[in-house]
């Protein structure tokens, strides 16, 4: 993820990492969901410095990434090892040079000594089980394999398919729910497939100028018996 003081350095970020992954799915906020963050960061919550990254991010844009390994690439240290070793230290002061961090003229001991959030430019996970489950905070409704979507996308799914998005909104059970009043006209369906191929739904709210959430159990599939 971008963060909001790197937006002004997107084009050199992609640029840097650019020969090493390739880009499944992007999309931008904003401005982020302070609600996004506090799930991304919720393992920081109980530490001092926890309010400080909330307010860095309220009201700011971020752009997000869904990577993968490039074809071709020959990795020393493994996929995600060779990343992190490109995103460069936590702390832009101690971040190797070439590396995404060492761009910010940032350092921990000053953001400490201002008692604000450290400005290190992007965010990553550090792992494919951090990866597993940061994704889905951005990429809630991503088709990891195209492949496996059944019928035909409503008109938002096809736009946003041509822009390479690899959204699906079904809005034709939307529709439908809709009119037998089983979902009111502030709410959304969204049906997607998780990063473990799973089927999965929620309904989004807009009410209020508020945005919300929830999931809704899907029934399981039935097993052919003979």
């Amino acid at each position: 993820m971008i963060k909001p003081d790197g937006m002004s350095l997107e084009a050199t970020i992609r640029k840097k990492i650019a020969p090493t992954v390739d880009v499944v799915a992007s999309r931008s906020f904003d401005p982020i969901d302070v609600e996004k963050i506090e799930e991304l960061y919720g393992v920081h919550k109980d530490k001092f410095f926890y309010p400080r990254l909330i307010e860095y991010f309220r009201g700011n844009p971020v752009k997000t990434f869904l990577l993968s390994e490039r074809e071709g690439v020959r990795y020393r240290g493994g996929f995600i090892g060779d990343f992190l070793e490109l995103v460069g230290d936590t702390d832009p002061a101690q971040a190797a040079p070439e590396t995404i961090r060492s761009m910010s003229s940032d350092s921990l001991e000053r953001s400490l000594a201002e008692k604000r959030a450290l400005r290190n430019l992007v965010h990553r996970s550090t792992t494919r089980e951090e990866t597993d489950k940061e994704a889905p905070i951005f990429f809630w409704d991503y088709i990891l394999d195209r492949s496996m979507v059944k019928g035909e996308q409503g008109e938002m799914g096809r736009l946003l398919a041509r822009n390479g998005a690899g959204i699906f909104y079904e809005e034709r059970i939307e529709s439908s729910l809709k009119e037998y009043k089983l979902v009111s006209f502030d709410e959304e369906l969204i049906c997607y497939q998780d990063l473990e191929g799973r089927e999965r739904a929620m309904i989004k709210t807009r009410r209020d100028g508020s945005l919300s959430e929830r999931e809704i159990a899907l029934p399981p599939e039935k097993k052919s018996t003979k």
